[in-house]
Order: structure tokens, then sequence, then C-alpha cells
């Protein structure tokens, strides 16, 4: 069986959640369709589950790594790996209804698209959220509308907001495998490396088209890295803004919306000093938060901010942002940290 569809799924530490993944990929109701599971040196079960999936269906393959070497390595494999007409995504933690790559596969050819993506649900412990996409199902774009309305919906929002742009996120998208030749990727850098693959893939893109229907559940939960403290942050968020710039640099709506996600980004790069995990305590964070808050370029994406023309609580961070008060921003994400 040539399979329409590859999905590939980088497994690290997911033991627990593994089994719902594995179900709910084996479960989708297109039958053309590849399981590519690259366990990356993970230190638990995953593999012994994995190997047993594997005896259950043919469709299931496993790559093995034999220490960790990172989410992009590991969906690099799979990449290589990958023999479908289209390519998807899905993390070992997360899952999929099961009519998903279906429909996106549908989507695609129906719109001759080099890529389709859909709605995603963000699940927590106790809610489950159906993020709008802010497209209707159908919506084409076409070369000159993804660089003029989709990028820069991916980027950022219009102005500094609360609310999240389009979500750079992976797994929401299926990509025809031949876009993908020569793209990867980046192993140096380990947050927003989703948004950089993305862009630079949908700039080769001859057309993309929106389902506005959520299919792919992103799981949130006590291990989650995106709300714990990571050394990466922030070098791996300049490593991955700076090279959009260098991808969008010939698109001045993108390249303006590059400046509120950079503001965005700063503030976070502030706040992961304060996430559960730190190993820093309250003077170490304020002394980081300093140096970072005066270096010369997080200075320049500021200085032209009015934050009184924002809602009261997104003003105050860029306000202390602009001010460069990092005492005051670390206490606020110390100890304030869910009322903003």
């Amino acid at each position: 069986m040539e399979p329409k569809v590859s999905v590939i799924v980088p497994v690290y530490k997911c033991e627990a959640f593994l089994p719902q993944c594995i179900a709910s990929l084996r479960a989708q109701t297109l039958a053309e369709i590849e399981l590519i599971f690259v366990c990356d040196g993970s230190p638990d079960g995953s593999l012994a589950i994995l190997r047993e999936a594997q005896m259950l269906d043919a469709r299931v393959r496993v790559i093995d790594f034999a220490q960790n070497r990172g989410v992009s390595a590991a969906r690099n494999a799979g990449l290589d790996a990958a023999r479908g007409e289209f390519v998807g995504f899905c993390d070992g933690d997360d899952w999929a209804e099961p009519q998903m790559y279906e429909r996106l596969y549908g989507a695609a050819v129906l719109a001759d698209a080099d890529a389709s993506f859909c709605r995603v649900f963000k699940d927590y412990e106790n809610r489950q959220e159906n993020v709008p996409l802010g497209f209707a199902t159908g919506t084409r774009f076409d070369r000159a509308s993804i660089r003029k309305t989709l990028i820069p919906a991916m980027l950022s929002k219009e102005t500094d907001s609360d609310e999240l742009p389009l979500s750079g996120y992976t797994p929401r998208n299926l990509f025809r495998r031949t876009l993908l030749c020569g793209h990867r990727f980046r192993e140096d850098i380990h947050y927003a490396e989703d948004l950089l693959f993305i862009v630079a893939c949908m700039l080769d893109a001859d057309a993309a088209t929106a389902v506005d229907e959520a299919y792919y559940h992103y799981r949130f939960h006590a291990g989650s890295v995106t709300k714990r403290y990571s050394p990466h942050v922030p070098q791996s968020y300049d490593l991955s803004n700076d090279a959009l710039e260098a991808l969008l640099a010939d698109e001045p709506e993108c390249m303006a919306r590059m400046v509120v996600r950079r503001r965005k980004m700063a503030v976070t790069s502030v706040r992961n000093l304060c996430y559960p995990g730190t190993p820093y305590g309250f003077a170490e964070r304020v002394r980081r938060a300093r140096a970072y808050m005066n270096r010369a370029d997080v200075r320049s994406w500021f200085a032209g901010v009015r934050p009184l023309a924002f809602a009261p609580r997104l003003a105050m961070r860029l306000a202390l942002m602009k001010h460069r008060m990092a005492f005051c921003m670390c206490l606020l994400f110390s100890y304030v940290f869910d009322r903003v």
C-alpha cells in the first residue's frame, strides 16, 4: 500500500499518554496511512508500547534513537523515512479525532493545495478550548495571499494583544511531501521551531487551504514544557525570529508583525525566569531580567509603544518592559502569575 498520508510522531517521556495517541492514529478513517513513531531515547516505557503497537498494526513504523536528540531531530528522521503523498505531525502526548487526516487530505486535494490546516482543541486538566481559526472552511490562499494574509496571521496580531495569533503549531497542518524537500526543523532551536518550519514551507507553496473544524487535541498537563522554565529561552526565540526575518525581509506586512511578535516573546522571556522549575532565587531572576531588558535590541522593540493605549493588564506589562523595571516584572511573574 502506498500511503496517502505519513504521520510523524516524536516520542519522549510520554508513556502515560502514548496509548491514547497511538489508538487515535490507528483509528483514523483514512486507511492509506503510515504512522512513523520516533522514540527519542525516551527513558520510560514508551519504546515497549511502540513495539507492541508495531506488532498489532503493519502501518506502524518505529525509529529508535539510542539517546535523546530532541524533537527536531526526531521529526527530521521521520521526514527522511516518510513515503506518503502528504505528511502530517502529531506529538506523543496529544491525540487526533478519527476524521482528521481524511478531512485534511480531502481538503488539500479538492483545493489543489500544497498544505491544509485545521482548528485545534486545547485540552486542560479541567476544561477544553476550541481555538478559533479565523478563516472559513475552503478558504484558499494562493502564493500572494499566503504572504499577505496567512503568514502575517501566524506571526502576531496586528498590534500588541493578549490574544494569540494563528497558532504556528506543526500538528495542525498537512503538507504535500514534495513541498518539504529541502526543509528540515532546525535542531539548534528548541522553541518556536514549529513556526519557522511552517513559514519556510508555506513560502514555497503554490496554495494552502483552511478547514475551520477542530480535529487535533493539544494536551496541557503538569509536564508540558511551555509552562516550565527552560534554559533555551530566550536564545531559541532570538534564533527563530532572526531566521524568520531573513525569510520575510521583502514582505512589509510580515516585518511589521515581527516587531509585535518580538515584544510578546520578550515578555515571555522574562516570565520564563520565574516559571516553575527555575533554578534562580528572586534576586538572580531580577539580575538576569534586567540584563535582558537592557539589551539594545530589546529596548528598541518597546521604544515606540504607548502602553496606555491597551487594556490594563497588557498595558502594565508593556510599561514595565519599556521602562526596564525588572524588579516589578519578576515580582509580577513570581507571585501574581495566574492573574496576568
